[in-house]
């Protein structure tokens, strides 16, 4: 079988307009990043890793690929220093900044839900044989013949790849607005979208390669049923309205504390003042410094850890860290402050 060299690969997708990353040879994630930003895993943790956002890596703009898909990339030069550093490495294309949206339709075996209700919130014929549905090939047919919509494989012509495991994956084009999803849409029907990413074919893994068919290799725009059906299915989000920055000032005016705990108030002035004006690239340094700082006093009860928590993402927030990784890289400070009061 004549299977594309990984840099051929990779260089065809960014011709495409896509970003691309590695994945470890003969495996379907990404490599590990460096020890400051490897997290190690749960039962043997990396001691060097230091708790930081993808968006305030100083990794990803100086070309590592640290952080799997958010190192993503549409730079050949980069993607070709990739190449030849881990040679035989497959290529994925990261769905969100290359605005795509691959329908995944597996054909696994595996039990079917209890409820037999393989497309969730969709009436099924009244003369449906549940047995007749055995994979998502099934499910597939079964929803486009609800819609009395082509099968995706056939219309409109598009990209598609066979998997090592017998499914297919189907490449859409779209816009950044779409979230992922496991058999939300239908029993073994994934969605890949938003910071998910797609296997390229020619890629080798332990299982097979994953093969381009059908005579497509461009990809169509994402059918309007199926958009439709997506959305039903709780696959679109809309944008995030732009939070309004607020002061330290602002965010310490509902500030109460006992009197005798000045140098407390002091402190927590200080880090929240900290946390406002951290600059792009050190915020999540800043804040998770921020949690240690404070979380020394939760032992002794001068502040409570949800007092400092809320204040600390809040004043992150603000300070333009997405609320999940703020909270995260709090929790992480206050964790070790904690440990710190225990043991002063």
């Amino acid at each position: 079988m004549n299977v594309p060299r990984p840099l051929n690969a990779a260089l065809w997708c960014i011709s495409q307009g896509w970003y691309v990353h590695l994945l470890i040879p003969g495996g379907k994630i990404p490599p590990r990043g460096c020890d400051r930003c490897y997290r190690g895993t749960p039962d043997k943790p990396n001691p060097e890793y230091i708790e930081h956002t993808a968006d305030d890596c100083p990794c990803i703009p100086a070309g590592r690929w640290c952080h799997g898909v958010r190192a993503a990339t549409n730079n050949p030069e980069t993607v070709e220093r990739w190449c030849h550093h881990l040679q035989d490495a497959g290529i994925a294309v990261a769905m969100k900044p290359s605005k795509l949206l691959i329908l995944d339709v597996d054909s696994h075996d595996i039990q079917k839900p209890e409820s037999g209700d393989c497309l969730p919130g969709l009436q099924l014929p009244p003369d449906l044989n549940p047995d007749s549905i055995r994979d998502g090939w099934d499910t597939m047919g079964l929803l486009c013949g609800i819609r009395n919509a082509p099968l995706p494989t056939v219309a409109p012509p598009t990209m598609c790849a066979a998997t090592p495991g017998g499914g297919v994956q189907i490449w859409y084009q779209t816009d950044d607005t779409w979230r992922q999803s496991t058999s939300r849409l239908g029993w073994q029907l994934d969605v890949k979208a938003g910071w998910a990413y797609g296997i390229c074919p020619g890629t080798v893994t332990s299982k097979g390669v994953y093969r381009a068919i059908g005579d497509s290799r461009s990809v169509a725009p994402l059918p309007n049923w199926l958009a439709a059906d997506l959305k039903r299915t709780g696959h679109h989000q809309t944008p995030e309205a732009e939070q309004p920055r607020q002061s330290a000032k602002q965010l310490l005016a509902g500030l109460q504390r006992p009197k005798g705990a000045e140098y407390v108030n002091a402190a927590i002035r200080a880090e929240v003042e900290r946390v406002v004006t951290a600059q792009s690239g050190t915020r999540n340094d800043t804040v998770n410094a921020a949690g240690r700082a404070l979380g020394r006093f939760i032992p002794g009860g001068l502040v409570t850890e949800t007092e400092v928590e809320n204040l600390l993402v809040a004043a992150a927030v603000s300070a333009g860290l997405p609320g999940g990784e703020a909270r995260a890289a709090v929790r992480s400070g206050i964790k070790i402050g904690i440990n710190k009061g225990r043991a002063a």
